[in-house]
């Protein structure tokens, strides 16, 4: 208010040049003494899933891996490298399960957790492996690996490739394929990123024949172990009778499970048997806009997810990149998994006629849903195929598993 008295009096006193220059004048110095604030904003980070350094360090064209050579024992030291621990991941229960099939066996395991893209203690790593993972596992962090005597050092999800290609170590290096990540991105940097570590030169072991495939067309030696269910859980339950329901594998937040195309297809299914039951599980999609009534269970126990096959007709499962484990624990729990076509399925779960696999158009998917549930047989069809499936443990797949490492890392293997 001040300010504006002033210029009213130099106004009054010197005319309205002078008023305007000295204001001019006055504003240039305070102008001046002000103190310029610089711009603070936090720059965003190259975010390529992993660390830059561990990338630009990968000098795998000039300085390819060479495996060393095999040792003379069969119980070796194995160790995994993995991304912080996450308990719903469903890949790093399946690691789990290998792991500590090699423990059973004799061989001592090691995780190491790699901490490019968020910090987890690895005290706290080992208490959620042994609290909702069912293995104790000794886990070290990966600055501390050349600490730590190894034999066979298998690298994960693709993220983890890079660490494990810069490590100086005489393990045998190896890499556990479960999906074919290129395909998890649009055509960009991580889509290259994670094709390039199929170059590397490591030996994979793949879940399933298609990705043994995939990873070949890159020059990358590789077997595969089949999938299983795990019987104890997923089986029959006799004095069950159906009810009139269907399931359905339902992860927003996972692009290759087609979500989008799974609610269109039972939005169609609906609208021909609105009578029928539809259960989601996987996720809680309760903040999405489902166009027909269903039941939200979101993320469940194998216990819970063995009840629901029990009581559903059957289950709408897709998978647009390397199949999902789903399928083999349906037919195990008497549920009938429908299915989008494709190799990507096919060479995994195999040519099943217990399985309806339709075109992954929703009209087709819904087509299929409707054949199972218009079946009159339903109840006989559900108890013979998961009596079909009582041989799909996975004790065949621990073995191969096995045997590929031995085979690979040591002068001990017999066929």
């Amino acid at each position: 208010m001040r300010y504006i008295v002033a210029f009213f009096q130099y106004l009054r006193h010197n005319g309205l040049k002078v008023a305007v220059a000295r204001t001019f004048s006055f504003v240039k110095r305070k102008i001046k003494r002000t103190p310029v604030v610089q711009n603070v904003a936090v720059k965003r980070p190259i975010d390529v899933m992993t660390s830059a350094e561990d990338v630009v360090a990968a000098d795998f064209v000039a300085h390819p891996y060479q495996a060393p050579a095999k040792v003379a024992k069969d119980k070796l030291n194995i160790g995994w490298v993995l991304s912080p621990i996450s308990i719903g991941s469903g890949g790093q229960h399946t690691i789990a399960r290998f792991a500590k099939s090699l423990q059973e066996r004799g061989h001592n395991v090691t995780f190491f957790i790699y901490e490019s893209i968020a910090k987890q203690p690895a005290e706290y790593s080992h208490q959620l492996l042994k609290e909702h993972f069912d293995i104790d596992v000794k886990c070290v962090p990966v600055k501390d690996i050349d600490k730590i005597d190894l034999d066979v050092l298998f690298a994960t999800g693709w993220e983890t490739a890079y660490p494990v290609f810069n490590m100086k170590t005489n393990a045998h290096k190896m890499y556990f394929v479960q999906d074919y990540e290129p395909l998890f991105y649009g055509m960009g940097s991580k889509s290259v990123l994670a094709e390039n570590t199929y170059r590397f030169g490591f030996y994979g072991v793949t879940a399933g024949r298609w990705l043994t495939k995939k990873v070949g067309e890159f020059g990358m030696p590789a077997d595969y172990f089949d999938f299983g269910a795990d019987l104890d859980i997923y089986k029959p339950k006799i004095q069950t009778p159906k009810k009139k329901q269907i399931c359905f594998y339902g992860r927003p937040v996972t692009e290759r499970r087609a979500f989008e195309i799974g609610v269109l297809a039972l939005a169609k299914f609906h609208q021909m048997h609105p009578e029928y039951k539809i259960v989601f599980f996987g996720w809680d999609v309760s903040d999405y806009d489902i166009p027909f009534p269903y039941e939200n269970r979101g993320i469940v126990n194998p216990a819970q997810l063995a009840q629901i096959y029990h009581e559903s007709q059957a289950c709408l499962v897709l998978s647009l990149t390397n199949a999902s484990l789903l399928p083999l624990e349906l037919l195990a729990a008497g549920c009938v998994p429908v299915m989008n076509d494709g190799d990507n399925n096919r060479m995994v779960i195999g040519e099943n006629p217990d399985i309806v696999y339709t075109l992954d158009s929703p009209i087709e998917l819904a087509h299929g849903l409707d054949e199972v549930v218009n079946d009159p047989d339903i109840e006989a069809r559900c108890q013979r195929i998961s009596k079909r499936a009582e041989s799909s443990s996975w004790d065949a797949s621990y073995d191969k598993f096995e045997q590929i490492i031995l085979r690979e890392a040591t002068t001990q293997h017999h066929d």
